[in-house]
């Protein structure tokens, strides 16, 4: 029951999902993250249906993109966006890490968060504009890129020094070894393999986007705070994707 419980919580805190009363103060809080990889489940659900419907009423190429682009904002209710876009003002800051921290808080939003959100969304429209779905090979991998994206950023939440100490993203790590998650990543990269091998291209993105993060957020800010890992789970579904399509290109070439 425990583990139902830490399901909920994990929608209801990450997706607008509608969920039922739950008690906060229950230990399964602490698992939120450990079943965070099953909310992408509701994103990659939306990307069917609308797959799905593209394909049905024989919608163009830049109307499909623009609904995958803008499917997992209303899915998640921009949670992770809204990190994202704090991540970049207090980067664009130059500032002290201590001072950064303090901007993350801030819900005031900076001309560079304005100008990192247009440039991920034009940016990851103009991917989904080259995605290519001839069968339902790449349509798998696809749908598998928001649970394999999570289970990274879980990762990080619960394995990387918090930069703060406390704040929600403390109240929902748990102490326990985020096996679930490893599974999950593991299971999402043995998938992409099955279908094919050129679609492990996307998962290599997807890690080098990790280390890339796990560098940054101990270098700039001294650890993970719950506005970096909205950051990375941004910056790694833009990359599987850019993986997946390069991809395509390569075993289409080779």
């Amino acid at each position: 029951m425990k583990w139902l419980r830490a399901v909920g919580m994990s929608f209801a805190l990450y997706s607008r999902v509608p969920m039922p009363p739950l008690d906060w103060e229950s230990e399964s809080r602490r698992l939120t993250l450990y079943v965070f990889p099953l909310v992408g489940l509701a994103v990659s659900a939306a990307w069917g249906v609308w797959l799905a419907l593209c394909w049905a009423l024989e919608l163009g190429t830049v109307l499909r993109a623009v609904g995958m682009t803008l499917l997992p904002i209303l899915v998640t209710g921009g949670i992770h966006m809204d990190g994202f876009c704090d991540v970049c003002d207090a980067l664009a800051s130059h500032q002290s890490r201590e001072r950064k921290l303090e901007i993350l808080k801030d819900s005031r939003v900076g001309a560079f968060a304005v100008l990192g959100c247009v440039c991920y969304l034009l940016g990851l429209f103009g991917i989904w504009c080259e995605v290519k779905i001839p069968d339902s090979k790449m349509l798998c991998a696809v749908l598998l890129l928001p649970l394999y994206s999570r289970c990274l950023s879980g990762w990080g939440a619960l394995r990387l020094p918090n930069a703060r100490g406390d704040g929600m993203l403390s109240a929902v790590t748990g102490t326990g070894f985020p096996w679930s998650l490893v599974l999950g990543g593991v299971l999402c990269v043995l998938a992409l393999g099955a279908l094919n091998p050129w679609y492990l291209l996307s998962a290599a993105v997807g890690l080098a986007v990790y280390f890339y993060y796990k560098h940054t957020a101990r270098k700039e800010f001294g650890g993970v705070t719950g506005d970096l890992a909205g950051w990375f789970l941004q910056l790694c579904e833009l990359g599987c994707l850019a993986g997946l399509v390069l991809a395509q290109r390569l075993e289409a070439v080779l």
